[in-house]
């Protein structure tokens, strides 16, 4: 019995996250609320760009060029979501995606080769 009831919290679990999602979708895509704007989840976004820039770093990238790429991600997510959740969520996802990153052994001259493209890719973002 104890199993079923935890399958049910875990159902109940998604099905809430699911509503969460769906909701802050449409809260964002409303008429009302003017253009239209895409999802932003700052943890996801700090995570992701988080790998890029630490496996460049890892793989020789310039240091400035590195920065310049972390200031600009900053200012488009401080336009996205605000001041609260780029530090609270998006920074320290971000941060700790490149500890990681960093920590890791040194990566094969492929895995760099894609590394520096998806870093290039990200430096051209708008």
């Amino acid at each position: 019995m104890g199993s079923a009831t935890g399958r049910t919290c875990a159902l109940i679990s998604a099905l809430m996250l699911a509503g969460l999602v769906a909701g802050a979708a449409r809260a964002q895509t409303t008429p009302d609320a003017g253009p239209a704007r895409p999802l932003v989840i700052p943890q996801a976004e700090g995570e992701r760009q988080g790998k890029v820039l630490g496996r460049a770093l890892a793989c020789g990238a310039a240091r400035d060029r590195i920065e310049r790429v972390l200031r600009a991600g900053r200012e488009r997510m401080l336009a996205a979501v605000g001041r609260a959740l780029t530090e609270e969520r998006y920074a320290l996802a971000l941060d700790d995606a490149m500890r990681l990153e960093t920590s890791l052994p040194a990566p094969s001259p492929g895995a760099c080769e894609k590394a520096l493209t998806a870093f290039e890719q990200l430096e051209k973002a708008p």
